[in-house]
């Protein structure tokens, strides 16, 4: 669903909130590389917080698209730092922030930054691992409520940090990655940040560059404070190749660490994986950006 004509699926128009997307309608392959299923659409959507979000978005985020729970990846001084959130009606804030409240300072938070910045793939797979090292309980409760739902008629669920793009991609990531998608197009759903993202980056650096972190590097500071705003697909891969190596994949994270069970890894599966029929599999996917396919046509 696209209000706005000019944009393209996955993204969605929301007045007020840029980098809103769904993340259904990616192939899952077997091991023959065969496209046997894909993400449903229409059932989970990533962005920023909802703080800019206008009236008629709100609106949209209800009634059109049909979400009833937001989870909140934010920490409580972040928040607060941030003058509050936006209550939306009709829909359950759940707050599960990543970094617990004792955790959070604006000292850590600038450590986290560099992480961010950094050149390379080194020092933001770091910070991809505190974040899921901290944020265990945040995705358990994710995965729970995902769990609970109907495969039949679940509820549609939004996920957001800030601008919706690290601590949101490294959940989606591991959410993608327990439903079986290959790690170049996990990659590729969060390079697409860099493009949601375009219509308030500007903003959104200049924000970042009020830390002093990134104010006392001079012009250095800015290229740093850009590229923290970015989504580089070879981050999302370095990460997924420490995950395996640290927990044997996603599956074995969201085991040992977030503590979930074999039966409900199962229940999230059916919730939001789509099986193509036998006839209609498809040999081994391209790139999402090959326009010799779309994913998100059905």
């Amino acid at each position: 669903m696209t209000f706005n004509p000019g944009l393209q699926p996955p993204f969605v128009d929301i007045p007020g909130l840029a980098n809103f997307r769904d993340i259904g309608g990616w192939p899952i392959q077997d091991e023959k590389g065969i496209i046997n299923g894909t993400v449903k659409k229409g059932i989970f959507y990533r962005g920023p917080d909802t703080t800019t979000v206008t009236d008629e978005g709100m609106s949209m985020l209800r009634r059109e698209l049909g979400i009833m729970v937001h989870f909140d990846l934010r920490s409580k001084g972040q928040i607060e730092k941030a003058g509050g959130f936006k209550q939306l009606d009709g829909i359950k804030r759940v707050c599960c922030p990543v970094v617990p409240d004792g955790e959070y300072s604006p000292e850590k938070a600038a450590k986290r930054y560099v992480l961010y910045a950094s050149d390379g793939t080194e020092s933001i797979v770091e910070a991809f691992t505190e974040i899921l090292t901290h944020g265990a309980p945040a995705c358990r409760t994710m995965l729970l409520n995902i769990a609970s739902q109907s495969p039949t008629s679940p509820m549609a669920y939004y996920i957001h940090c800030t601008t919706g793009n690290n601590r949101s991609g490294v959940f989606v990531g591991i959410l993608l990655s327990l439903l079986g998608l290959e790690p170049q197009i996990i990659a590729e759903e969060y390079a697409l940040s860099d493009i949601g993202l375009h219509p308030i980056r500007e903003a959104v650096v200049d924000r970042v560059m009020k830390s002093l972190v990134f104010a006392k590097s001079g012009g250095g500071g800015r290229v740093r404070a850009e590229r923290m705003v970015g989504a580089r697909p070879e981050s999302m891969i370095a990460m997924l190749e420490m995950v395996e190596r640290k927990w044997a994949g996603a599956e074995g994270y969201v085991r040992t660490i977030c503590g979930l069970t074999e039966a409900e890894i199962e229940k999230v599966r059916k919730v939001l994986v789509r099986p193509v029929v036998i006839e209609r599999r498809k040999p081994r996917a391209t790139s999402f950006f090959d326009n010799s396919r779309n994913v998100f046509d059905s």
